[in-house]
């Protein structure tokens, strides 16, 4: 599946990029909103920019600007996303009522940047005013409420984005009225970004709805499931990596993931992922495969002493084995998006040592090429015969699952 998003740069004064605004795109013919449904176009920029791509791709060092609807807000969903590389734009003509404001503050409070979109002055929206650090200013509105606006910001100390400046003159006058960043169709349009993203099988989708919806669900369960999907796996890493941004810890299992990631995060993941409307099973085969290396793997290793107790981590390597049909170009910048263990990393880039020789080893059987089985399964000491049976009952296993 075709992932796709807009972005356009944000300047400061010293025409340095300080973020791009992410907008939602459903093909690269449209570089334009198509009017979809506002929780839906939130959900696909955000899925779309956090896991479908790498977000340092996405917006270097810089700020994700953001627009979340009142919904979206209410739910929680920014707090997916670290403080560190998020913007929460807020629109004006939102319902703004009690559980609104608390979002909002509740966000601030916990270091969020709010941003005020396409924002007028008026009375009664003096306490989200209040909440808000930057306010956009519309540069295509009535030049009095312009004027009116970017006054009640100066006085007030909010800081001012001029956006959709489309002419030197117009850039001067926003500089005029203290604006402290710059945006528009003068600096650049939206860009387009895109690339093939695996997404997760219906069929499994919806037994993680039906589990995290339970009061005290089973994480064992949630694992399980997890652990035969292999873009949910990756969605997650994406997620772990989001959430907290450059984490230090590295993941070596799916229950560590999840344990790292705790369950109201997994749960706002979930509903996000309902929001983009997952219902494609194109993606079957790549499932089945990397499934069946995923579970060969871990069979591998636990016929192994010395890291028998590791299978887990093997089971991981093995599920990511098929990031190339993804659109990868390069594996070892696609492996940086994920705060994976060193170990697994190496093992799928073919580095060397036993994590490299036991993925070398299930690949090379489920293609057939059987000089290099035999070249591995000398090297650790490994029957032959019982590795066929390994792989048989790895493919059995997979069957019973009904993703052939």
């Amino acid at each position: 599946m075709d992932v796709y998003l807009a972005r356009q740069p944000i300047f400061d004064t010293d025409n340095q990029v300080y973020g791009y605004e992410l907008l939602y795109r459903s093909n690269e013919q449209q570089n334009s909103y198509t009017g979809v449904n506002g929780d839906e176009s939130t959900a696909d920029v955000i899925t779309n920019a956090f896991f479908g791509l790498d977000i340092r791709d996405v917006i270097g060092g810089g700020k994700a600007f953001i627009n979340f609807t009142g919904n979206l807000l209410k739910h929680g969903v920014p707090k997916m996303i670290s403080p560190d590389i998020v913007v929460v734009e807020v629109l004006e003509h939102m319902m703004i009522d009690e559980d609104l404001i608390a979002a909002c503050q509740d966000l601030k409070e916990r270091g969020y940047t709010i941003a005020l979109d396409d924002f007028e002055y008026d009375n009664s929206y003096s306490d989200i005013f209040q909440i808000g650090e930057i306010v956009k200013i519309d540069f295509r509105t009535d030049p009095k409420k312009i004027e009116e606006t970017a006054y009640i910001c100066r006085y007030c100390n909010k800081i001012i984005l001029a956006e959709k400046i489309e002419t030197p003159e117009e850039y001067e006058y926003a500089k005029r009225l203290g604006a402290t960043f710059t945006q528009g169709y003068y600096f650049a349009r939206p860009t387009i970004m895109s690339k093939n993203s695996v997404t997760p099988l219906t069929t499994n989708f919806m037994q993680i709805m039906q589990l995290v919806s339970q009061p005290e669900p089973e994480i064992s369960d949630i694992v399980e499931v997890i652990s035969r999907d292999t873009a949910m796996c990756q969605r997650l890493l994406r997620l772990i990596n989001s959430v907290y941004f450059g984490v230090r810890n590295r993941v070596s299992s799916i229950s560590q993931a999840l344990v790292i990631l705790g369950l109201d995060y997994l749960r706002e993941w979930v509903y996000l992922m309902g929001m983009q409307r997952i219902t494609s099973n194109d993606n079957a085969e790549v499932m089945r495969v990397s499934l069946v290396i995923a579970k060969f793997c871990r069979r591998l290793a636990q016929a192994i002493p010395e890291i028998a107790k590791d299978g887990d981590a093997f089971y991981l390597m093995g599920l990511l084995s098929m990031l190339d049909h993804c659109g990868t170009k390069n594996l070892e910048r696609t492996l940086r998006e994920f705060p994976l263990a060193d170990e697994i990393k190496n093992g799928l880039l073919g580095t060397g040592g036993i994590y490299s020789d036991i993925y070398r080893l299930a690949l090379c059987y489920e293609s057939g090429n059987w000089e290099q089985v035999d070249k591995y399964t000398a090297l650790y000491n490994l029957d032959r015969s019982k590795v066929s049976d390994m792989f048989l009952k790895c493919v059995k296993e997979c069957e019973d699952l009904k993703l052939l």
